[in-house]
């Protein structure tokens, strides 16, 4: 049986919904779902399957939502800490009946539980100290609602939930990957999203195929929720899953299928005959890709490989850089042009400020444009990386 295992994550949970949109598009199906905290939220929506519902109610989660009047908007975490402090020194916690109006509207508990889908969550009983894991069965209809929120109650930040006179909190405390609450229902493949968040994490009890998908990017504070981190989230979330199973390619930034290789075969004699240029003697080059890690005893195929490895580092390096959109899908061209189109921007700047730009690849840039390859071969052996990123400029813009 296949389980989809989703931790807990605070405002970082939207980023699940992004993985969920991609494995809707690869049609990937699933016995078990099981969560912690915003993860057992989000796994309800799943085993629902309201994916539209699941978009609106991250839509409408945000610091008003949580703080009323006294909400802040702001990414600045010590503010957002500051304010979550106060309300647990005044109040004892986030008092969060305006979530919990939320997540009751957004149930629909006839689709949840008519749901050939198994369902599993984790809480913790701060009454008696002890870990909860229910599935589904275990569940009464009438409290699936106060068992969700109890694995989301993120003490302090979020007061205790009572349920029957005991007091519960996140799951997290507990487990806030629930894999073995998976393998015990049954699981035996597994898709794990894992926001990386603070809470306990178990190992598997049991050998068992599990694809992790992590954020590779970095994702909203966990007790920050606004519209437009939640849609990054989301993309993130989209886009990872789509790198996972290659159908999409990249690290930080991402690009569609093949359009690396494009780039490499379209570029890479250029690039290699500036490198060589700058570099000119034996013994520079020798110290220079000890420098970048280039192994030159590797067979020629395996060559391109590698150096298409250094471009990718090279071209997310630039687009960090560069301040590119990190949530957008790019082809070759498109990623290509957007530098092109911030170098005559910093270009622009430089000539209206009359001041040079203070990106090193840009000065660099300049340097080769100009062809002081005695500078230039100094340069690289004190900045290789920025060095590389210049050469890319040059390549893509003047060669």
């Amino acid at each position: 049986m296949k389980a989809l295992v989703l931790s807990g994550g605070g405002s970082k949970g939207s980023y699940q919904v992004g993985v969920w949109k991609a494995l809707r598009e690869l049609n990937y199906k699933f016995d078990i779902i099981t969560g912690t905290s915003v993860g057992a939220l989000n796994g309800a929506m799943m085993v629902q399957n309201d994916y539209h519902k699941a978009i609106n109610i991250w839509k409408k989660i945000n610091l008003k939502v949580l703080f009323g009047e006294d909400a802040i908007e702001s990414t600045n975490n010590f503010e957002i800490y500051k304010m979550y402090s106060k309300h647990f020194l005044k109040y004892g916690g986030m008092d969060v009946r305006d979530l919990e109006r939320l997540i009751k509207r957004s149930l629909n508990l006839r689709k949840f539980y008519s749901s050939r889908i198994n369902y599993g969550l984790t809480t913790y009983n701060l009454t008696n100290k002890q870990a909860v894991e229910l599935q589904k069965k275990d569940i009464e209809r009438t409290q699936l609602d106060d068992y969700l929120m109890a694995s989301a109650s993120c003490f302090p930040a979020f007061k205790k939930k009572d349920i029957e006179g005991e007091k519960h909190i996140d799951g997290g405390y507990h487990d806030n990957l629930p894999i073995n609450l998976a393998i015990d229902m049954g699981a035996e493949e597994i898709i794990a999203v894992d926001l990386s968040a603070p809470g306990l994490k178990k190992s598997p009890k049991k050998k068992v195929k599990i694809t992790y998908i992590k954020p590779r990017n970095k994702l909203t504070n966990f007790l920050n929720f606004y519209e437009k981190g939640t849609m990054n989230n989301m993309k993130f979330g989209y886009n990872d899953t789509m790198k996972t199973f290659g159908k999409f390619e990249g690290n930080k930034f991402t690009f569609r299928k093949n359009q690396l290789e494009k780039n490499r075969v379209l570029y890479q004699a250029t690039y290699l005959h500036i490198i060589n240029k700058i570099l000119k003697y034996k013994n520079a080059i020798k110290k220079f890709e000890e420098l970048v890690n280039i192994d030159v005893s590797i067979e020629d195929e395996t060559k391109d490989e590698i150096f298409g490895k250094l471009m990718l580092r090279v071209m997310e390096s630039l687009a960090k850089s560069f301040n590119l959109d990190e949530t957008r899908v790019y082809t070759h061209h498109s990623f290509n042009k957007m530098l092109q189109i911030k170098l005559k921007k910093y270009l622009k700047e430089e000539i209206e400020l009359n001041e040079p730009c203070k990106k090193k690849e840009v000065e660099l840039y300049k340097l080769i444009k100009e062809a002081d390859y005695t500078e230039l071969r100094k340069q690289a052996l004190l900045n290789p990386i920025d060095t590389l990123k210049a050469v890319y400029i040059y390549t893509i813009c003047e060669a």
